[in-house]
């Protein structure tokens, strides 16, 4: 989860334990030691104080707090490669398109759940890498989706490669899919380290995402499931990503 970069003295929660300081130790004291040594006649200390005490009520309604209530960031979900990109391939199969309908599937479910949920583009429209690197910043969790492919056409499951930080939601995430689609868990529950990967650093994880691998494109079988629960799965992930959301 990361941090608001925002100035906290924007914050009522900042500001209103800062200005009952200052009434408690500054000003109404002010106002006794002014009545004490006659600067404020006697008469005239009940309008006194009670004028401050209607400014400062004024004041308060004056202050606006428009981001006291919003949440603290978004999920984001992205789809590997790109619309110039195929990625893996099985015939006219390609794995751009495979995910980026899983990814509208999961923005979909997240959106009705009233999660506030950013994408790499929408309906067919799979942006660059790049796209979906500048979406990490500010958000809560950031998570991609690939298909793996393999030479075996008997290589199958899924795994999610992620930080050893986030190794419980790769482990969830990971669990949501193969539970859905009827398949097995790689690596350690479904959670692959980066470093472990055989793709080695890749720049998704190092900014603080996590990449689920959805299964394998190159396993008919697998495909097939695929092919035919993706919506399933797809709202299985957004229900930990929800969860997650809530809990974060």
């Amino acid at each position: 989860m990361k941090f608001i970069e925002q100035n906290a003295w924007q914050f009522l929660s900042v500001k209103l334990p800062v200005l009952g300081a200052f009434l408690l130790l500054v000003l109404i004291p002010g106002l006794q030691w002014a009545v004490d040594f006659k600067l404020i006649p006697v008469e005239y200390h009940a309008y006194v104080t009670g004028g401050v005490m209607v400014f400062l009520s004024w004041l308060g309604k004056k202050w606006y707090q428009p981001n006291l209530h919003q949440p603290l960031g978004f999920v984001a979900v992205t789809a590997g490669h790109s619309n110039s990109d195929p990625g893996a391939v099985n015939g006219k199969i390609k794995e751009s398109e495979l995910v980026t309908n899983f990814r509208n599937a999961v923005a979909f479910y997240l959106r009705e759940a009233g999660i506030a949920t950013k994408t790499d583009g929408t309906s067919t429209r799979n942006d660059p890498l790049s796209s979906a690197l500048k979406l990490i910043k500010g958000s809560s969790v950031a998570v991609e989706f690939h298909m793996n492919a393999a030479a075996s056409k008997q290589a199958n499951g899924i795994e999610t490669i992620a930080l050893p930080r986030d190794k419980k939601l790769a482990k969830d995430l990971s669990a949501a899919v193969a539970t859905a689609l009827g398949s097995r868990l790689r690596g350690e529950d479904g959670w692959i380290d980066q470093s472990k990967s055989a793709r080695g650093s890749l720049a998704y994880i190092n900014a603080g995402g996590l990449i689920v691998e959805l299964g394998f494109i190159s396993n008919e079988a697998e495909l097939a499931a695929f092919q035919a629960r993706y919506w399933i799965a797809a709202k299985a992930v957004a229900k930990v990503l929800i969860e997650y959301e809530k809990g974060a």
